[in-house]
């Protein structure tokens, strides 16, 4: 198979200390006037420490990645969870509603010395009011625990794998008013399983067990009330299934007579109204573009992309019920394609010599960047979504170009508004780049512009970009919660309205209710959680 590109720069949330930058084009390196700064204060706008997380009588100063932090942050029904994991393994489910005083842990679960590799909760799903989550638990192991917001109310669910044995749960999402989830039976036990659960022991019930153990993905159609979901096999065969949270009503659409492989056979799924488009590879066929509404009937192929199987893809990209991808061929060769879920409607639009990724659609352009021929600097195309050939826009600045280990990079990208920002990294493929930068485009060359360096250069820790209500962005730099509205003029850092204290190496951004919530240093050591209202107030 092939291997990843340079495109591919995995990035999970996380955060570390040391990033820095020089002046942006148009700064003069100057505080703003002390009425400015007041003005934003009175006007209640700006980043606020809501509570410091480290449990009582703890010291800070143990390595950054093992101090405890606010993590898995979820909205159930307008209210903050999170959990705080401390080293040995203590783990605590929080709530908040963005002040101190209601920012409260629900339980606390006490140490275990079982080696478990992560955080001991998974799986944070909201329903209604209740949150489910995968727990583990010394006398019980993993199972599903549900919480009502009380430390009374937050209790296992059921013993699946009755005493200390593991439940593997997984896939956990919202269906017709339960709770749909699979699982991998413990050995002699059955197999990949899916069931449904109402938060009750009684009303947790096995739907299906599949026969093999086998991968599971899919998607809710939420108009039709239906889950569709495939089950890999790696040893038989790719098969597509739906369930309505019954056991009755989960059946078997089709067969694809096609082996699963350990790098995917299903490369993405992506939900169009009530249907969903995804993309199968074999060696017999090659990758083929299909689409099911949830019924036999509505399930069928809408055209081979590929002849080969031995392709990479790139996300897809929904625009008006149209979708926009990418296709990489042996070469490497980038391909765009658009589909509206028809056949005739579904066309390679143009293609590259050259490897690239899909930036986003912008004011009815698809916009892609690729390596300049030297390999030194990105350059910006757009394809006009109603036909006709690519048209080059501009080349990036870098700079570092005359650097060969400061390669440029695309790292994550998000359209708000007829704008896409994106973050370009400059640097070598294994190491740290030498910098991230913010940069933003119409899709033209003058509407196209650096607005920020210094964003978090490791690439395990990337700098969240996140849109706000009000069409500004939400971005992480220079030790500090920094916001745009698409204009150097208008890319600044945010005032903190907690006296003496500033955000620094801030992500996790999670949108709840008017607010923005997130975890980030406040000048000492150890981890905080921190809020800005979701609007843009410059």
């Amino acid at each position: 198979m092939r291997t990843r590109s340079w495109w591919w720069v995995v990035a999970a949330a996380g955060s570390v200390m040391g990033c820095g930058g020089g002046l942006e084009a148009g700064d003069s390196g100057t505080q703003p006037a002390v009425a400015e700064v007041q003005a934003r204060i009175q006007s209640a706008w700006g980043t606020r420490e809501v509570k410091q997380v480290l449990p009582p009588g703890r010291i800070p100063g143990t390595r950054l990645d093992k101090e405890p932090r606010p993590d898995l942050l979820t909205d159930v029904a307008g209210t903050l969870y999170f959990v705080v994991q401390e080293e040995d393994q203590r783990i605590a489910l929080w709530k908040s509603d963005g002040t101190d005083a209601g920012t409260v842990v629900v339980k606390a679960f006490p140490p275990t010395n079982a080696l478990l590799g992560g955080l001991r909760i998974t799986g944070m799903t909201p329903l209604g009011s209740r949150l489910f989550f995968h727990l583990f638990e010394p006398a019980l192991g993993w199972e599903l625990w549900v919480s009502d917001g009380t430390a009374e109310g937050t209790r296992p669910v059921a013993d699946l794998a009755a005493g200390p044995a593991d439940s593997n749960l997984y896939g956990f999402t919202q269906l017709n008013g339960a709770l749909s989830f699979f699982r991998h039976a413990p050995y002699g036990q059955g197999f990949t399983q899916l069931w449904r659960s109402d938060g009750t022991a009684a009303g947790t019930v096995l739907l299906q067990d599949f026969g093999r153990v086998t991968g599971t993905f899919g998607e809710v159609l939420p108009a039709s009330g239906l889950r569709v979901f495939f089950t890999e096999d790696f040893e038989e065969t790719v098969r597509l299934w739906r369930t309505d949270g019954t056991a009755a009503g989960t059946v078997q659409l089709k067969d694809f007579g096609i082996p699963g492989l350990y790098t995917g056979t299903v490369l993405w799924t992506q939900r169009v109204g009530d249907s969903l488009l995804f993309v199968l590879r074999d060696a017999v066929d090659g990758t083929r573009l299909w689409r099911t509404d949830g019924t036999v009937a509505g399930t069928r192929m809408l055209k081979r992309l590929d002849a080969s199987a031995d392709v990479g893809m790139g996300i897809p990209q929904l625009v008006d019920g149209t979708v926009v991808f990418t296709l990489t061929d042996a070469g490497p060769s980038l391909e765009v394609w658009k589909t509206d879920g028809t056949e005739a409607g579904t066309q390679r639009m143009d293609a590259f010599g050259r490897d690239g990724r899909l930036l986003g659609v912008v004011n009815s352009f698809a916009a892609v960047l690729t390596l300049t021929d030297d390999n030194r600097y990105l350059k910006l195309w757009r394809l006009p979504l109603s036909g006709g050939p690519k048209e080059g826009v501009t080349v990036l600045s870098n700079p570092y170009a005359d650097d060969p280990k400061a390669m440029p990079g695309l790292r994550n990208a998000v359209t708000v508004e007829g704008r896409i920002y994106f973050a370009q990294t400059l640097g070598a493929r294994v190491q740290p780049p030498r910098d991230v930068e913010l940069w933003v485009t119409d899709g033209t060359a003058s509407g196209t512009r650096r607005l920020s360096s210094g964003l978090t250069r490791p690439d395990v820790f990337h700098s969240p970009l996140i849109a706000l209500d009000s069409g500004g962005l939400l971005f992480s730099a220079k030790g500090n919660v920094w916001v745009t509205d698409g204009t150097v003029q208008g890319t600044h850092a945010v005032d903190s309205l907690t006296a003496n204290k500033t955000p620094a190496e801030a992500s996790a951004f999670t949108r709840v209710g008017g607010q923005v919530f997130f975890r980030a240093l406040p000048g000492a050591p150890g981890f905080s959680l921190w809020a800005v209202p979701d609007s843009l107030i410059q």
